[in-house]
């Protein structure tokens, strides 16, 4: 077993702000990616802002999975030889999803969409029922959840909840990237987080977004946790602009 680095990338996106976010993330992300991060990882609609109101908000921030924010990226992952998993709002077949999509040196590599909507999500997207990918990449077979998917399986209420699925089961991946919005002013790393990697015997890369947009307070605390536990972590109270970088053993 060997390491390698990992990073996951905080900030403050501004609501509605596309082009603006943009900029933001490809900074910190080539900042990263000069650093030699294998795996580098973005906060849940960190292009959009969280806190969309109404299908229309969302749709201004819209893409295909291949759209320009996608393309963003594609060179800074064919140059570096890394892959980059970027939150966004999908429009697919007439509907928008809660989505993050992988990129990697050869392009598009991966596609995830959020199945456990929470607070704002229930206003615009669609639960997702789409099963989710696993990408190989130097840090092993990757795979991606995004927020309240973080309990690893459908919720309660789902019409074919199964208590024993798993989206990720125990060794079917090396490196989990989790892409989140958390709100709440307790500490981090959330025991939640710990929770997954243990569960899936995988390491783990938190991206969570930093700043209050409309009624909800970000507080950050990004890490990496790897499959032996071990964080890398800024702590719970640092709330700037950040790449956090740890090692991921594969």
């Amino acid at each position: 077993m060997h390491s390698l680095i990992a990073a996951a990338i905080q900030f403050e996106p501004k609501l509605l702000e596309v082009h603006e976010n943009l900029g933001t993330a490809v900074q910190l992300v080539h900042e990263a990616a000069a650093k030699g991060a294998a795996v580098i990882v973005l906060p849940e609609l960190c292009i959009s802002g969280y806190t969309l109101e109404n299908p229309s908000e969302a749709m201004g921030c819209a893409q295909t999975r291949d759209g320009y924010q996608t393309q963003a990226f594609m060179k800074i992952a064919e140059n570096h030889n890394c892959h980059i998993v970027l939150g966004y709002v999908e429009l697919r077949e007439g509907n928008l999803y809660n989505s993050a999509v992988t990129i990697g040196p050869k392009g598009i590599e991966g596609n995830v969409q959020k199945h456990n909507l929470w607070a704002n999500d229930y206003l615009w997207a669609t639960p997702s029922e789409q099963i989710n990918p696993c990408v190989v990449t130097r840090a092993g077979r990757l795979g991606t959840l995004i927020c309240r998917d973080s309990m690893n399986n459908y919720r309660n209420s789902y019409k074919f909840y199964n208590e024993g699925h798993r989206f990720y089961k125990k060794g079917s991946v090396d490196t989990l990237a989790l892409l989140t919005n958390w709100s709440g002013d307790y500490g981090y790393p959330d025991s939640c987080w710990v929770d997954l990697a243990e569960q899936t015997s995988a390491n783990v890369i938190v991206s969570n977004r930093v700043g209050k947009e409309r009624d909800l307070n970000f507080k950050g605390g990004s890490c990496v946790i790897d499959r032996n536990r071990k964080i890398w972590s800024n702590g719970s109270s640092f709330t700037e602009a950040a790449v956090v970088g740890g090692m991921v053993l594969v």
